[in-house]
């Protein structure tokens, strides 16, 4: 069983806490992808896992076996980089095998062998006797890749390696990398700032903001269920909107209101929620779970249309709050015009405008079907 698991782990550069205590399971066999901004830690968690860097404080497990200590070479992982690290002065076959030979027990043939093999799954046979500066940036990619299969090890670390690819050519990797994954199984943390990446790669994926572990969780349950006000905003695209308002209960209903507008919850709303009522809320719905209807109960001033081909995106003000919705392709809707607009009350979002954590998603069929526990417990506060 071949599984990642760090406790409590902490990076510090001098007064700059790069890695403020994460606790990670990744299974066997499993595509982990560490998604979150630039800044927040996820490469430096990749490096202590390499053994790049020694954690300030905190434990790494690999197979089951403590290395928070062993050496890079003794952990049995393998990296991808995000510049490919090749040596420009040796040939793709020589940058594949480079270092070998003399940190394995392996022979000649079977050295021979293991870069035949991976050279035919990458599909790079013909590429094997080029220099780096003789291949295209996916080309070197894939032998950067082939590098690590080679090795044959416990665990692939890869560290945003699509990223210096055009559009076109990540669109295609990431489809052989999943394809690759699905043939070889071997545990794999990938790190990747593209939330795109994350949500079509990973088996599942882990959301990182300064620091912290946010939410780890299958990619369609992230969405549909964020953890917190931060996945809520970060993945997607674009991301759910959310407007400060008030919990304000009329009658049997409960809707969130704020200036001249309010979307009503859908009824029933369990007590924990009708009891904060008068409370300041953060209400969250994606531009996808908005929709024109006449006399709709909110109103958007329209500043900004973004045709896309299949949506027109329509950029806005709801009140003071600028909100986005995603339409029809050929919408008639300009600039300056005045939108009515109605909420999916099965797809609403509410978290604490404080902490920030969630504690109400409409769609309570999709929550309670979850089996991954939250980052961060909502934490109520009526400040």
């Amino acid at each position: 069983m071949t599984g990642i698991t760090t406790t409590d782990l902490v990076k510090r550069f001098e007064d700059v806490t790069a890695v403020g205590g994460v606790d990670l399971n990744v299974k066997d066999g499993e595509f982990l992808v560490l998604v979150g901004p630039s800044g927040c830690g996820k490469s430096t968690t990749l490096r202590l896992l390499a053994g790049l860097e020694s954690p300030t404080k905190g434990s790494i497990e690999i197979a089951d076996e403590v290395v928070t200590t062993v050496s890079p070479a003794a952990r049995d992982v393998a990296m991808v980089f995000q510049n490919y690290a090749l040596y420009p002065h040796m040939t793709a076959r020589e940058n594949m095998t480079f270092g070998l030979g003399t940190a394995t027990d392996f022979t000649d043939d079977e050295v021979a062998e293991r870069v035949a093999d991976a050279a035919e799954i990458l599909d790079i046979e013909d590429l094997l006797d080029r220099t780096p500066s003789a291949l295209s940036g996916g080309e070197q990619q894939r032998v950067a890749i082939g590098r690590a299969l080679v090795r044959d090890p416990e665990v692939f670390l890869m560290d945003e390696p699509l990223s210096n690819l055009d559009a076109k050519l990540r669109v295609q990797m990431r489809a052989e990398l999943a394809e690759l994954h699905e043939q070889l199984r071997t545990t794999t943390l990938y790190v990747t700032h593209d939330q795109v990446e994350a949500m079509t790669l990973g088996d599942r994926v882990a959301v990182m903001y300064d620091g912290e572990i946010q939410q780890v969780a299958p990619p369609q349950r992230l969405y549909d269920a964020p953890a917190t006000r931060f996945v809520a905003e970060f993945i997607g695209s674009p991301g759910m909107n959310t407007v400060e308002g008030v919990l304000e209960r009329r009658g049997d209903s409960v809707h969130v209101t704020w200036g001249e507008n309010s979307v009503p919850l859908p009824s029933p709303v369990s007590d924990s929620v009708t009891s904060h009522a008068g409370d300041r809320v953060v209400l969250g719905v994606r531009p996808e779970d908005l929709s024109q209807e006449m006399n709709g109960p909110l109103s958007m001033d329209v500043t900004v249309t973004e045709p896309l081909g299949d949506s027109l995106l329509t950029r806005g003000t709801v009140g003071d709050t600028e909100m986005e919705v995603s339409l029809p392709p050929r919408s008639a809707v300009e600039v300056g015009d005045v939108l009515s607009l109605t909420a999916d009350p099965e797809r609403l979002h509410l978290f604490d405008p404080e902490a920030g954590g969630a504690f109400y998603h409409s769609a309570e069929n999709v929550a309670s079907e979850s089996t991954d526990q939250p980052a961060h417990e909502a934490q109520w506060n009526t400040t």
